[in-house]
């Protein structure tokens, strides 16, 4: 069993490694311009959303966390990012859309990391490690591999309707089906750490982040 799944594992690599590189470099650019978007937000706006963060920081020290609803906003949004990277998956519109949704991600975790940091120094780069990278830790692979299997099967579709064998769709809808909705129930694992063990990590570190 493992080394048939090994095998796969290899193929599956060796298969989609041009689709791996284009993605990792869609999510790459996306962080880098999410980081660099932090400089050039104006200093009201700064202080505004720091201020947010600061009574969330102060909220954490005190009150109970809603972990039902960080929850249900969790699983809305992934199940919304699932949904999107399938509907990509079954054109070739995939092709341009599916890079944008990792740089999109990306983007979302620069620019937030960066903020944090930039906001509130190396307390903000600890808020960011255990508020963030817990459930990322699961995110992102998923993320990147749902992505590639999206954007490789979107290629497919092209060479086949350029190809004229549009009798192949109906194969290629059964294979990013079960892919998404395997995927989703991993992208479920990251959602529960979100909800359960995040908020009482950042718990822990918010007396030292004022």
């Amino acid at each position: 069993m493992l080394i048939r799944l090994n095998e796969t594992i290899r193929r599956h690599l060796a298969d989609n490694i041009i689709s791996y590189a284009v993605i990792v470099f869609f999510f790459i650019l996306g962080i880098s311009l999410g980081a660099l978007t932090v400089s050039n937000i104006d200093i009201d706006t700064k202080a505004d959303v720091k201020a947010y963060i600061d009574g969330f920081v102060s909220i954490s020290r005190t009150d109970s966390v809603h972990s039902i609803e960080i929850l249900k906003q969790s699983i809305k949004f992934n199940l919304l990012t699932s949904t999107a990277l399938f509907l990509a998956g079954l054109t070739y519109l995939g092709i341009l859309i599916v890079p944008i949704i990792s740089t999109f991600r990306g983007f979302c975790l620069g620019f937030t990391v960066a903020f944090l940091t930039d906001s509130l120094g190396n307390g903000g780069f600890l808020l960011s490690l255990v508020s963030i990278l817990p459930q990322n830790l699961v995110y992102i692979p998923v993320l990147i591999i749902f992505c590639v299997c999206s954007f490789s099967l979107a290629f497919a579709v092209l060479q086949s309707k350029l190809s004229r064998k549009s009798n192949e769709a109906a194969g290629y809808f059964w294979s990013i089906g079960m892919t998404a909705l395997f995927l989703f129930f991993i992208m479920l694992g990251g959602s529960i750490i979100e909800s359960y063990i995040t908020p009482y990590l950042v718990k822990l570190v918010a007396p030292y982040l004022m």
